[in-house]
């Protein structure tokens, strides 16, 4: 309601607020008084986590480098998932970038060929980062629950299929920051990622419309249907 009204003449009254398993008290003069609510009260949500610097893995200063020990690609043909690691180390608080980390990961031995296999090795390089475990969703849409906490403290690596046109999966790394949920309450959430490729953007940019109808007919956010796994480094 948006009044409360007390009357007594003799005694205080006392009131208590509650939203939730919080609240306050406050206690009324005696006589008759009219309190008034002024505006919502809301518990406070935490923010979302500060966006991570954008490392693009074709920028001029070491795009034409090969990333990985003894490997023959270089970052702008396949680094995105260093430049992934290189951001949510430097979010972390590293002072790092591309290079370093690809130099960082291959002293540790986290590179198989031309892949960045040895996820456990990461920790190594980067203290801060503990491996924390692999996702798979290419046959299942993804985890939002565990999408969603997880967000709620940190950043996380996630998987998307870079040519999602295609039969095949084309996989591609990104860094999602924060999770959007559809307002109305339909199919439209999304994630904010910092993309290797494409700067500050959003996951669903992969999203193939092509799946929209068997999004609407299982009740699957285009979010879930996107992302096709994860790579999950906790950051203590």
């Amino acid at each position: 309601m948006d009044k409360i009204f007390a009357v007594d003449a003799t005694y205080p009254v006392t009131v208590d607020i509650k939203s939730g398993v919080t609240g306050y008290r406050i206690t009324i003069p005696a006589g008759v008084v009219t309190v008034e609510r002024t505006s919502r009260w809301e518990p406070e949500k935490p923010p979302a986590p500060e966006p991570p610097l954008v490392f693009l893995q074709c920028d001029g200063l070491w795009g034409n480098q090969i990333y990985a020990p003894g490997g023959t690609l270089t970052f702008c043909q396949a680094g995105c998932l260093v430049c992934c690691v290189a951001s949510l180390a430097a979010w972390a608080g590293y002072d790092t970038d591309p290079p370093l980390a690809a130099d960082a990961l291959g002293r540790v031995g986290a590179f198989a060929g031309n892949n960045l296999s040895h996820h456990e090795k990461v920790t190594e390089a980067f203290p801060l980062l503990e491996w924390k475990g692999k996702e798979d969703w290419h046959k299942k849409p993804a985890n939002l629950e565990l999408l969603r906490e997880l967000l709620e403290k940190q950043p996380v690596i996630v998987e998307v299929d870079y040519k999602p046109g295609t039969p095949a999966i084309d996989q591609h790394f990104v860094l999602a920051y924060e999770y959007v949920s559809d307002p109305t309450g339909g199919l439209n959430d999304d994630l904010k990622i910092m993309d290797s490729m494409a700067g500050y953007t959003t996951a669903t940019s992969y999203f193939n419309p092509s799946w929209l109808s068997w999004c609407q007919e299982n009740g699957v956010t285009k979010v879930q249907r996107t992302l096709t796994g994860a790579r999950i480094f906790g950051i203590s």
